[in-house]
């Protein structure tokens, strides 16, 4: 994203937390004021006859990025939404099995515990190393293994399992395979023709640098006919009456009521984007950053997990107190995410190599003056 911020305060920071809310990048920016300026001036119904259909033009970009059709995309106002809706809508019956990493982001944990109180039995894969946990998830696949959620690409560190395997097992045992991509989409290419899925759902409030509130899902059109219904409102009919109703044969069966405009157009411009540069070229830039941040902490003898080229825009430094150097750093305007007992820092293709050389060289100062 472009990182051309109009505010002083912002282009003084050292930003290196995309994997939690990124700023907005002026794409994203310059549509939602235009937006705003055309819905405060003009108002409904014009703008909304114009804006309204937008949720298409998200579709056609997301389908592009992930290289799927349109009608497997539908809009949403975060991750966690789309999980929920994934566990809710696969045709799964008391005494099936659903495996998922103790290590997930909660939007990829928490809706998968509720299924326990419908008798379904979900297995919680321990272990903080990530690689070794997804080694146990693949050992643990039986015969009652119905469905397997994982992230993309693990918030602790940046770990990235390997999707083909996986998509490959599922695909042959008849497996449900579930995504949270906000930690890879838009930051390393995902082939659905390649890799396929039966759900995928991402927020826009990461690396795509959208903004907070609205995101898409993927849903396998092959898998769409034996989903259950559950979240259903206007725009999720095909048709209806005051006895009965027919829902779209699409993955637009999963929207409601009223659109988060906003948003909308705000993703429409990252995603598009995203498109403009090509994720390979994206992709390329992050992987030699990746390099170049962990030649940097190597230099200043910094302790980090390392997933070798298996790893998002992640790098997890090890340090005695993680809270404690968020808030040294944070007062020098250079801001990280302590989590699980690292300091996460993460980056986009455009992030400077010297921001990250600052931030190493003030993470070895607090580490020599805070000895353990």
């Amino acid at each position: 994203m472009s990182t051309n911020y109009n505010s002083k305060k912002m282009s003084s920071k050292v930003f290196l937390s995309y994997t939690t809310v990124a700023p907005m990048a002026t794409p994203s920016y310059r549509a939602v004021k235009k937006f705003l300026e055309e819905f405060y001036q003009v108002g409904p119904p014009e703008v909304l006859y114009k804006y309204d259909p937008m949720s298409e033009d998200l579709a056609e970009e997301a389908a592009k990025l992930l290289n799927c059709d349109p009608s497997e995309i539908t809009y949403l106002k975060n991750t966690t939404e789309g999980i929920n809706i994934a566990s809710e809508a696969l045709p799964l019956e008391k005494g099936d099995e659903i495996l998922v990493l103790a290590n997930e982001y909660p939007a990829n944990l928490l809706p998968w515990l509720k299924k326990r109180k419908d008798g379904i039995t979900v297995t919680v894969v321990e272990g903080t190393d990530n690689d070794k946990a997804f080694q146990s998830l693949l050992k643990k696949i039986g015969e009652r293994t119905k469905a397997i959620a994982i992230s993309s690409s693990q918030c602790y560190d940046g770990y990235m399992a390997d999707l083909s395997l996986l998509s490959n097992i599922c695909k042959q045992r008849g497996i449900f395979l579930v995504l949270d991509a906000v930690q890879t989409v838009g930051i390393r290419k995902i082939d659905l023709q390649k890799t396929p899925v039966d759900f995928l759902a991402c927020g826009g409030q990461k690396y795509l640098c959208a903004g907070m509130g609205t995101g898409f899902m993927y849903v396998n059109k092959n898998v769409l006919p034996r989903l259950r219904d559950t979240k259903v409102g206007i725009r999720s009919m095909e048709q209806f009456n005051e006895n009965s109703y027919v829902l779209k044969k699409t993955a637009a069966r999963f929207q409601d009521g009223s659109q988060n405009l906003y948003g909308i157009v705000a993703l429409i411009a990252a995603l598009k984007h995203v498109n403009k540069i090509g994720i390979e070229n994206i992709e390329k830039k992050n992987l030699k950053l990746l390099s170049e941040i962990k030649t940097c902490l190597r230099k200043y003898n910094i302790p980090f997990i390392d997933h070798g080229t298996h790893q998002g825009n992640i790098v997890a430094m090890r340090v005695s107190d993680p809270q404690k150097l968020f808030e040294y750093l944070k007062d020098k305007s250079v801001y990280i995410k302590p989590i699980k007992g690292v300091a996460r820092l993460s980056f986009i293709h455009e992030t400077r190599i010297e921001d990250v050389e600052k931030l190493a060289s003030l993470t070895r100062k607090w580490i020599d003056s805070n000895p353990t």
